[in-house]
């Protein structure tokens, strides 16, 4: 069995949470796109350790680039509400970190969210929107309160992330308004702040090239699946550069059964797991270069080995990264993030809401 931080994989105990993240993305808040996708695994390895664990699903709005054009108020949807972290992640890194002015257009990115995200209709699902950046919130044409109330009118919490520049001080309050009447919270932080992981004597190096033999016992095909297994790998190399914490949790996920065998639409070995029968029904010249010419026989035994390989590698992963959070707790060398991050204030108002809600999750 592999290694779970979600036990029951997308199965979840608890009640349905709808997490929409809106960003501005102008020239005052550059930067801010690096603090969410270099810390998306922060989201999962968190909401994964909640107790009853949430049927969880997070969506991530953008908006005032120019690029993005009027007649959509200058918003783009990068990704509807889902579970998909690793397409999520994937469609972040695609966004140019390149400073473009916009015009924020609060009310038309909230009206957006309202109409276009695919919310649950459960009426006891816990539904909120995050609406991070700054400026003045009345641009456009579209009326803050109508948009609000019917946010509020349909169980969806608006709160406010707020990000700090110099010499702006009356815009706040539009920020402050919007989280009361949305039933929120607000909170500020200031795009500078970053944290930096204390690795303690972790090899990093070596956790990598577990994962690279990890991904070697992907056996993709399909037409999909060259592009599935790019994605992966490509998801694996921005999560190592860009944050080695992110990475490690990253590598949680992958062995969690939130991953594990639910590629079994491109990749033979979760396949197999699901149906023994389906690979033969694989068009061959679909399939990764070493299995094109083996006999069916020879296939089957190569998947069944590359399946036991994929467990082991995947219980050495687990044991380093446990191994790591232990040593840290016994040498008191854990981190308490206090810092107003991206990810820690919202994480935190994530986590007091839950918890209202009779769900506890864990300290960031």
């Amino acid at each position: 069995m592999f290694f779970s931080v979600s036990a029951n994989g997308q199965i979840k105990t608890g009640r349905p949470v709808d997490i929409v993240i809106a960003m501005d993305l102008s020239s005052s808040s550059n930067g801010l796109i690096d603090h969410l996708r270099n810390h998306i695994w922060d989201y999962w390895y968190t909401l994964s350790n909640c107790n009853p664990q949430p049927n969880y699903r997070i969506a991530v709005v953008t908006y005032a680039r120019f690029s993005y054009g009027k007649q959509n108020g200058y918003t783009r949807i990068v990704k509807d509400l889902s579970t998909d972290f690793e397409k999520l992640t994937s469609l972040l890194y695609k966004i140019p970190s390149r400073i473009e002015k916009g015009d924020q257009y609060v009310g038309a990115t909230l009206n957006t969210c309202l109409k276009k995200i695919s919310w649950s209709k459960d009426p006891d699902a816990i539904k909120m929107i995050f609406l991070v950046g700054n400026g003045d919130v009345t641009t456009g044409t579209v009326d803050i309160d109508v948009v609000v109330d019917k946010l509020v009118a349909n169980n969806v919490i608006v709160n406010t992330v707020y990000c700090t520049v110099p010499g702006e001080k009356k815009a706040v309050k539009g920020w402050e308004r919007i989280a009361l009447k949305g039933r929120g919270k607000i909170t500020t932080m200031s795009i500078r702040n970053k944290y930096f992981d204390r690795l303690n004597g972790f090899d990093m190096t070596k956790l990598r090239a577990l994962n690279r033999k990890f991904n070697g016992t992907y056996l993709w095909c399909g037409p999909e699946g060259r592009a599935r297994y790019n994605r992966m790998v490509e998801v694996d190399n921005k999560a190592y550069i860009t944050n080695t914490e992110g990475f490690r949790y990253r590598m949680f996920y992958k062995i969690s059964d939130d991953y594990q065998r639910t590629n079994n639409t491109w990749d033979m070995v979760d396949m197999y797991s699901k149906n023994p029968v389906d690979f033969m029904k694989v068009d061959r010249k679909t399939m990764i270069d070493t299995c094109r010419k083996m006999s069916t026989d020879q296939l089957k035994a190569y998947i069944i080995f590359k399946k036991y390989e994929r467990k082991k590698i995947g219980a050495m992963m687990a044991e380093m990264i446990i191994n790591k959070e232990l040593k840290d707790k016994e040498e008191g060398q854990t981190v308490n993030k206090t810092m107003a991050t991206l990810d820690v204030v919202t994480l935190n108002v994530i986590r007091e809401m839950l918890k209202e809600e009779s769900c506890e999750c864990p300290k960031h």
